[in-house]
């Protein structure tokens, strides 16, 4: 049985345990609500903040001071703190390096030579200092504690804010790499709209080239459209002549045979209604291609986005080369942005009309399907392309064309392109007896 005495002494540590246990309740409920506000923060500014409040209402210190080591590694520079009368100058790395590597407590640092270089005159009265770094993964960080009492951080004060510290650390982490990621779709999407910009001006470039072309294709339908609409002109005032008479007239002793000019009529509007046709095939197809692409992806036959293509490109090359279409029977299909394909197969042809000689070109695209994809050759009978060139083609602004002839982008934005598609653009061959080029694509698999 305790006596009297022991009796006192049990309720003393008791007492003593439940004050330590408080302590310790009320120091958890207050770093558990530093660290959800710290979590909950999306900007570094708002983290500091919080973690200076944090720390001020944790452990016993006159003043709190972050620092930041530099990207070259050369400096350390003030982020925060809590004496705004601290110059903001960087502190050469090397006279503060003991303080960057491990945690240190200081018990009196008046007398440092650091202490007294760099922080003396704005801290006077300072004596003790906890110095602690930190790393996420982008920042090297120094945290400082000071106080004007010496030896005032204990060991338990020392491991407290190492914790503490370490769910900062993985805070700003998180943060960093959120910025990252976020930096990451930026560039992305510029580089997109930058390569879009430049696809777009690759077209117009070639749209220029086939101008001339597109503008006497069209002067052919155009052309005996108009004949004929001033043939039927004459028509109709002869069958007028013949449904109105003038006073006076007989009908029978006319000598216009209205038959003929039905007949002939007919025929007339007929070839006149092709002609309009093909004008607007013409129209539509080059709209198409100078159309700006979006990002829609259409199930297509390779065959058609083909013919589709050498139509538009007959209009510029027929004085000077023939287009032979060897297809596939099968015409494979292919899931891809049909403008951008179209583009890849004129390139590629209109490179092709440029390098063979004038009036003898034979430009030949093949189909064909091979495993599970699909492929198309364009070949020409040119002056093929020097040796010491090939491996070039396909880097931006390289061109082997005179200055003012080519911009240099039309194979490396087709091969942008083909990767895009999960394809492959590539040089079989080159020699004196002309150039192949094969595109492959992966085919539907119905």
């Amino acid at each position: 049985m305790l006596t009297n005495e022991q009796l006192h002494e049990k309720l003393l540590q008791l007492s003593y345990e439940k004050k330590q246990l408080e302590r310790f309740k009320f120091l958890n409920d207050l770093i558990l609500s530093g660290l959800n506000a710290i979590l909950s923060s999306d900007k570094h500014e708002q983290i500091f903040q919080k973690l200076f409040a944090v720390i001020h209402e944790v452990i016993n210190c006159q003043h709190i001071v972050l620092l930041l080591v530099d990207e070259k590694k050369q400096h350390l520079e003030l982020v925060r703190s809590t004496n705004e009368q601290l110059p903001g100058t960087a502190l050469p790395l090397d006279a503060l390096k003991n303080i960057t590597d491990n945690t240190l407590n200081f018990f009196n640092v008046q007398g440092l030579p650091w202490w007294n270089t760099y922080f003396a005159k704005t801290f006077h009265s300072v004596n003790s200092v906890l110095s602690h770094p930190f790393q996420t993964s982008q920042s090297h960080y120094v945290l400082l504690l000071l106080s004007d009492k010496r030896g005032a951080f204990s060991a338990q004060i020392q491991e407290l804010l190492g914790s503490f510290t370490s769910f900062v650390a993985n805070t700003l982490t998180q943060v960093e790499t959120r910025k990252l990621i976020s930096e990451r779709d930026q560039l992305l999407q510029r580089q997109q709209r930058i390569e879009q910009s430049l696809l777009q001006q690759e077209k117009m470039a070639s749209l220029g080239q086939l101008a001339a072309g597109v503008a006497h294709e069209l002067n052919n339908p155009l052309g005996f459209i108009y004949s004929n609409l001033n043939t039927l002109k004459v028509y109709l005032a002869d069958l007028e002549k013949v449904i109105r008479p003038q006073p006076g007239t007989d009908k029978s002793s006319t000598d216009i045979d209205v038959d003929y000019l039905l007949d002939d009529g007919k025929d007339l509007i007929e070839e006149s209604l092709e002609g309009a046709r093909r004008a607007r095939d013409i129209i539509n197809n080059l709209r198409s291609y100078a159309h700006p692409d979006d990002k829609t992806t259409t199930r297509m036959p390779l065959n058609q986005l083909i013919d589709s293509a050498v139509k538009i490109a007959r209009t510029h090359i027929k004085h000077n080369a023939v287009v032979e279409l060897k297809l596939c029977t099968d015409n494979p299909l292919v899931i891809v942005n049909a403008n951008q394909l179209n583009q890849v197969i004129l390139n590629l042809i209109i490179n092709a009309n440029q390098a063979v000689s004038h009036g003898k070109g034979v430009i030949t695209v093949v189909s064909g399907t091979q495993d599970n994809n699909c492929y198309f050759d364009v070949i020409d009978n040119g002056s093929g392309i020097p040796a010491e060139a090939q491996s070039k083609i396909f880097e931006p602004f390289f061109t082997t064309k005179d200055v003012g002839q080519g911009t240099g982008l039309g194979l490396s934005l087709s091969k942008a392109i083909i990767d895009q598609h999960r394809g492959q653009i590539e040089l079989q061959h080159s020699n004196a007896e002309g150039s192949a080029f094969r595109v492959t694509l992966p085919a539907v698999i119905l």
